[in-house]
């Protein structure tokens, strides 16, 4: 797949519009669709979207996202997509429907197919709509497809604000339900003060992304992903009180049998359960057994189906 910035004519193509934070199971519904509508008719596929999303230009809160950019190429790349256009919102975010579909859209991919969900909405004040769409496939050549309404089987229905909210509260087996995966996210391997490798636990230590929805304080069971390699990992994730003065954020991911290098390195972080919350202990022994058993009851995790 090809991530381009900015503009760039690529015409003939089958489209999917949206931000598609998360790529959570309605997504994946309007993704496959594309995918199969430009099979079908031998057409290359490409996802318009933008660089930040378009809610925070109309709330005085920026609202965290679901998952990191490089996550959702990743993701997408996975879903069949050939082409993904990250556009910067503040160049586009005046200009009305008509202007955006005609001289962004139709101007630069001249599409044979638009796809866009039920609820999507493009141009200043939101006028554009997938009504809006099917009115003018007839004058401007495309096709537009419009998808319907995604519910879980457990009559939740799916949207990127409904799994941040789970995501928040920590409620991570729904969250995965809605997401089709575990909650995850990919960053680099920071160094840290090594205690955790000096009390026999190698550790892979990162900031939580600034930009993503954060999970309660706690400690979880997940995996780090290295490459293709899954290792079952305990991950503490919270304000260290026991070893700090309880204000610096960290995520510590112990990782289950394994001891390489990964400073510098981009991993991914996979969050499956939260065992427990964080304490603060009265010293390094009493930190180091409750470690200890939290390893323990880990064992049997590791061998948890992948995710």
């Amino acid at each position: 797949m090809e991530t381009f910035r900015e503009l760039d004519k690529n015409k003939g193509l089958a489209i999917a519009l949206g931000y598609f934070d998360g790529i959570h199971l309605g997504h994946r519904k309007i993704l496959q669709t594309l995918v199969q509508n430009a099979r079908a008719k031998n057409l290359q596929t490409a996802v318009i979207t933008f660089d930040k999303n378009p809610a925070d230009y109309f709330s005085e809160k920026s609202t965290p996202n679901i998952q990191t950019f490089k996550d959702k190429e990743v993701l997408l790349e996975s879903l069949g997509i050939d082409y993904l256009y990250e556009l910067d919102f503040e160049t586009l975010k005046d200009l009305g429907a008509k202007e955006y579909l005609e001289d962004v859209i139709i101007k630069y991919f001249e599409p044979k197919i638009i796809v866009a969900g039920y609820n999507h909405t493009f141009g200043k004040n939101r006028e554009g709509n997938p009504q809006f769409l099917c009115d003018n496939e007839v004058r401007l050549g495309y096709e537009a497809i419009i998808v319907s309404e995604y519910t879980h089987s457990s009559g939740e229905k799916v949207s990127s604000s409904t799994i941040r909210s789970l995501i928040e509260k920590g409620e991570l087996n729904l969250a995965k339900a809605l997401l089709g995966k575990y909650f995850s996210f990919m960053n680099s391997v920071i160094k840290g003060a090594q205690m955790a490798r000096k009390l026999g636990y190698p550790t892979a230590n990162m900031i939580w992304p600034e930009s993503i929805v954060k999970l309660p304080y706690g400690v979880y069971h997940g995996f780090c992903q290295i490459g293709s390699k899954l290792v079952p990992a305990l991950i503490s994730w919270g304000n260290k009180p026991t070893l700090s003065d309880g204000r610096e954020e960290l995520l510590e991911a112990h990782l289950y049998n394994f001891d390489e290098n990964l400073y510098g390195k981009i991993v991914k972080i996979v969050f499956v359960k939260k065992v427990r919350e964080i304490y603060k202990y009265d010293g390094l022994k009493e930190l180091t057994e409750q470690i200890k058993k939290d390893y323990d009851n880990f064992i049997p995790f590791a061998k948890y189906p992948k995710y």
